[in-house]
């Protein structure tokens, strides 16, 4: 017996340094030489994975991190846009809705100025919480349809060399080691899951903000909880919930999380850091976060990045 154990460990030790091999290689579409924060990341994220397994956990377990979308993996916003000093980098998909001719509040001839300034009338003097919604509710009527093809070919043609260069070496990473990578944005679904393709990620974990949708048109009736601050731990805490039921005789494991908000994340990004995993710690990672507030020291890594894939 002892020697079929000291078997499976060597086995396990050769496949774990195989694996690290192959992620320290350049990965495609990525910069060849990632910065060293990133490798350190994907290499805790893999070591909590190897430690649960240690303890006791199936390889067949799921094992899931949680990242947001705009300024985590996208540098800028795809609902808003993207502009520095003074110059616009990229349109957002609000300002190309209205433009197509999805909106039946916005005329495409000018609309978007008039929308601009409603949304940043409500952000000013109600909040996200009510802003944010409003991104979604004024493409009331228009055609999902459409909305799905102009996000998938804004991301494919506009969006994807804005993605962050470190993001995407521990998301694609992931992805080979099999960690489920999930998305939760306060951007509507719509325009996020227009994303899917170009990260190789299921569109059914692409989450953000929804209405219900009749007769192949949008609505304004919001789906709740609106992904945004608790909204998004809450939606986590759902989703988890439905993988459970689902599955009932499937582990499942919240291993990581990325976010680039305190304000917009930082509620579900606790959650995680918060966990009593059986082994290992969850790695947590805020992004170019600023100044840490105080209900949030030392939860979470914080680290810097600016280089994107192009």
């Amino acid at each position: 017996m002892k020697f079929h154990k000291r078997q499976a460990v060597l086995t396990r030790q050769r496949a774990i340094g195989a694996l690290l091999i192959a992620l320290l290689l350049p990965l495609p579409g990525v910069a060849a030489q990632p910065e060293k924060t990133s490798m350190q990341l994907l290499d805790r994220v893999l070591a909590v994975r190897e430690a649960l397994i240690d303890q006791g956990a199936s390889r067949d377990a799921a094992f899931i991190t949680v990242w947001d979308f705009d300024g985590t993996i996208l540098d800028g916003d795809c609902s808003e846009g993207l502009a520095r000093n003074g110059e616009v980098v990229y349109a957002g998909l609000a300002e190309l809705a209205i433009d197509n001719g999805l909106s039946p509040l916005y005329s495409n001839k000018g609309g978007f100025e008039a929308f601009w300034h409603d949304y940043r009338l409500l952000d000013e003097r109600m909040g996200h919480w009510i802003a944010y919604p409003f991104i979604v509710q004024m493409l009331r009527g228009g055609s999902v349809d459409a909305l799905v093809e102009l996000a998938e070919h804004t991301f494919e043609n506009v969006y994807k060399p804005h993605y962050f260069a470190g993001s995407m070496y521990i998301l694609e990473g992931l992805q080979q080691a099999g960690i489920e990578v999930h998305i939760i944005s306060a951007s509507a679904e719509r325009f996020v899951e227009g994303a899917a393709k170009t990260l190789n990620i299921h569109p059914d974990f692409i989450h953000g903000i929804r209405v219900i949708e009749k007769d192949g048109l949008m609505t304004e009736e919001l789906v709740y909880p609106v992904t945004w601050n608790e909204g998004k731990r809450k939606h986590l805490e759902a989703v988890l919930a439905a993988r459970a039921a689902a599955n009932p005789g499937r582990e499942i494991y919240v291993i990581g999380g990325f976010g680039n908000s305190y304000n917009t994340d930082g509620p579900f990004m606790a959650w995680i850091a918060k966990q009593n995993l059986p082994a290992g710690k969850p790695v947590v990672a805020m992004i170019n976060g600023g100044d840490t507030p105080q209900d949030y020291s030392g939860l979470f890594t914080e680290i810097a990045q600016a280089a994107t894939v192009k």
